[in-house]
């Protein structure tokens, strides 16, 4: 049976707000039909049409929206105009940023707790090892449609806690226009796309080739990623074949937090460097659907994946100099064990950091087969939907510790020295394996009822390859019977409204059960040490909303008010236990935590003008009391701080609001402004809410689009208009381990955000 999550903590004041809102503000993005579908619901391999009879809130966004906007990854897009989206910036990488919807995350970073789940053409595309989402690798300029799906859906399967994103990428068929687009800008910005569409009465075909690069706002950080994406496919009138392929090269440095102490005096500077992140992706995914007759249509896909990731990662060391008499070399943090190389000799003491290498190669398979079933009793009609879907892979992770030092600009030299206890060489295995179900039924004209049940089998297996390490080699399994049940009543034409209670859950991911151990903490990305159990994640929500859509001769409105309230069971966090930026920890449930809060998003379209509000009110908060690892916090005690129920869980706004308003001037010039605002969070090592947060801020951006000619069209973006100085992550950290003349030596980590920039943008389109 699912419980349902109760509060004495409801946001009133944001119930209250919200009701004077909605003749301003509105709802989801109505639906732009790209083909002709016939599918009502929605499931991992698709979003179908007539998401209004959904019993949960749907987002969905075309690729014309995603041109408008010129954004390069789907992660830029999302955090413009995805309402309830918030960012943090915990590698100050326009590429790898951490999104996070409803306060659940979709980050590229090992060590973030995932709860988010994306889909590519019904290809789960979390990372096997660490569920994380590598966002430079989902290029924009490939997406022919995106849902956002909000809340917890079981349908979609593993870590659809917070919500799903599904997209569906472009055809011959979808996108038969030619392209060709450039850009420069600000800090060295250059970009350049090419892509063409065609296709005939039953082939099409799709190819897009683009290339980004920047030298970065901030010191020594500069980013590359290069795309291929193409499609070949057959459609006729009943059926539809779809190959696509997908190749990535990125080369990212992300230099992270600097302390509050360095930021003061210089916000280009970094702290130590480099930190960089090298992804390699190709991917080559099947998809065919056929209608076996007008009720009845079957879809199946298949796909192969592979990711090489390699990581170097230069850092201030936890190693020691050693007591007399051996004051010449290392020693092991708070020990007099001398720290020793690969050749076993002692390691001298002028090697004041180290470099973390890592390097992680993923494959994954699998395939999924779906029944759609529209049944038509007389006096109910029911959209039926069947399914099930195998994923499998394997990832070989190797890194090493290399002794090194600090040069003037505080980047690391290269030695060829390695700790003898930093190698590690493992093997995780996944594989998921599901049924699911769901059924929209039709009641009447104004009632539908969605049931939705889904069963999960997820093995997760490791194998030390090193023969040093034998407690990292286990194997766990977990099994997981997830349903929910939801309602839409429609009021008046105008006004609907919906209420659901669900649930759906996680298991641990390899590099979470790899460093579970307290007493064998790892450093991510990098050591891992013993393979004890962890619990799954269990998250219950109820949900209620209203929509309502008006239209006259000379305005359209839409809105939606959603009010949701999560509760996750045996959450996994991430217990910090020490290094210079608090990269040393281990994984563990810490009990139950909970997110709930209020959603009101609208748009009102009335001719040349276009106006799109959102706002998000959101309580995280810890429902069980632990202790927490910090022993950089400056008021820890013995390196820990008592967490009492009802505390922030950090990196995780309560407000957050965007607005968007354009304007066309005239058939040839168009024009957009956008203003992103939110609150501050708790610096992530502050479970106990003691410190400060982050600032609120108010960022403005603006776009203006010339077509001086049908094919042509000149593009100026503006980011960050007022240069407003903020900050959207922090942590905490040893900045007197490697800088030991800052005056203001605090703790506070924080990674700031970029400053203003321009760019210009010309296409041309045949």
């Amino acid at each position: 049976m699912i419980s349902l999550p109760v509060s004495h903590k409801w946001p009133f004041r944001g119930l209250v707000l919200s009701l004077f809102l909605p003749s301003l503000s509105v709802a989801e993005t109505e639906y732009k039909l790209v083909e002709n579908v016939r599918v009502v619901g929605m499931s991992p391999m698709g979003v179908g049409s007539l998401t209004e009879l959904s019993p949960f809130q749907v987002q969905i966004f075309s690729a014309e929206d995603i041109d408008k906007d010129k954004a390069y990854s789907v992660a830029e897009f999302l955090n413009q105009h995805g309402g309830g989206i918030s960012v943090n910036d915990a590698q100050n990488n326009p590429l790898q940023p951490d999104i996070r919807f409803r306060g659940y995350a979709a980050s590229p970073l090992l060590g973030s707790s995932q709860g988010l789940v994306v889909y590519y053409n019904g290809v789960r595309v979390n990372e096997l090892f660490g569920d994380t989402v590598n966002w430079d690798l989902l290029p924009a300029s490939s997406v022919q449609e995106m849902a956002l799906i909000a809340g917890v859906n079981p349908i979609f399967g593993q870590n659809a806690l917070g919500g799903a994103i599904v997209i569906k990428s472009k055809t011959g068929f979808s996108s038969s226009q030619g392209a060709i687009e450039v850009s420069a800008g600000s800090f060295g910005q250059r970009a350049i796309s090419v892509s063409k569409g065609v296709h005939g009465e039953n082939w099409g075909g799709f190819l897009a080739l683009e290339k980004y690069e920047e030298d970065g706002w901030r010191d020594y950080s500069p980013t590359e990623a290069r795309n291929l994406y193409a499609s070949l496919s057959r459609h006729d009138d009943s059926s539809e074949l779809d190959v696509f392929f997908n190749f990535s090269d990125t080369y990212l440095k992300g230099n992270g937090a600097i302390p509050v102490g360095l930021l003061e005096t210089d916000r280009e500077a970094v702290f130590t460097h480099p930190d960089l992140t090298e992804n390699q992706m190709s991917m080559t995914s099947i998809v065919y659907s056929r209608w076996l007759s007008d009720e009845l249509k079957l879809s199946v896909n298949g796909f192969y994946r592979q990711v090489d990731t390699r990581s170097f990662n230069g850092d201030g060391t936890e190693f020691e100099e050693c007591d007399a008499p051996n004051d010449d070399f290392l020693c092991e943090d708070d020990s007099d064990e001398l720290a020793r190389d690969q050749f076993d000799n002692a390691v001298s003491g002028e090697f004041d950091a180290v470099n973390n290498i890592s390097r992680r190669r993923q494959r994954s398979w699998g395939a999924s087969a779906q029944i759609y079933w529209h049944l038509d009793t007389g006096s109910v009609n029911h959209h039926i939907t069947l399914g099930a879907d195998y994923l499998a892979g394997i990832t070989d992770f190797d890194s090493q510790v290399e002794f090194a030092s600090l040069t003037d600009v505080r980047s690391t030299t290269r030695s060829g020295l390695y700790d003898a206890e930093g190698f590690t060489s493992l093997r995780a295995s996944t594989d998921m394996a599901a049924l699911y179900f769901s059924d929209t039924v039709e009641l009447s004209d104004r009632l539908s009822l969605t049931a939705i049940m889904r069963y999960n089998v997820v093995d997760v297996g490791a194998k030390d390859l090193s023969g040093d390490r034998p407690e990292l080699t286990a194997k766990h399994s977990y099994k997981s019977l997830n349903g929910g049940l939801g309602a839409r009543w429609v009021l008046t034409d105008a006004l609907s409204v919906y209420a659901g209670v669900y649930q759906s859950s996680r298991a641990p991911t390899p590099v979470e059960l790899a460093c579970s151990h307290p007493d064998a903490p790892c450093i991510l990305p990098n050591t891992f040490l013993a393979d004890p159990p962890l619990k799954d994640v269990v998250a219950r929500s109820v949900e209620w909303g209203l929509r309502g859509k008006s239209a006259s001769y000379r305005a359209v409105l839409a809105w939606n008010i959603a009010l949701f309230a999560t509760v996750n069971q045996d959450d996994i966090h991430f217990q910090t236990v020490g290094g210079v930026s608090s990269n040393e920890g281990f994984f563990t449930n810490i009990g139950d935590t909970r997110h709930q809060g209020i959603e009101v998003s609208g748009s009102l379209t009335s001719g040349k003008w276009l106006l799109d509000i959102s706002y998000t009110y959101l309580d995280a908060y810890y429902e069980t009391s632990f202790i927490s690892f910090s022993p950089n916090h400056p008021n820890s005690v013995d390196g820990a701080l008592a967490v009492e129920k009802g505390s922030k869980i950090p990196s995780i706004p309560e407000h957050s609001a965007k607005f968007s308003l354009g304007y066309q001037w005239t058939e040839s010039v168009n024009s957009n402004i956008a203003i992103n605002t939110s609150s501050g969070a708790y610096l992530r090592g502050d479970e106990a809410n003691q410190d400060n947060k982050t600032g609120s801020y108010i960022v403005v951006n603006a776009n203006l689009e010339y077509k001086p000619t049908k094919n042509i069209g000149l593009n100026l973006q503006a980011k960050n208009i007022f240069d407003e100085e903020y900050e959207r992550f922090g942590l905490y950290g040893e900045p007197d381990e490697v800088i030991d003349d800052l005056e203001n030596e605090s703790p506070r980590f924080l990674s700031p955000a970029a400053p203003r920039s321009l760019a210009i943008g010309i296409k041309y389109s045949w």
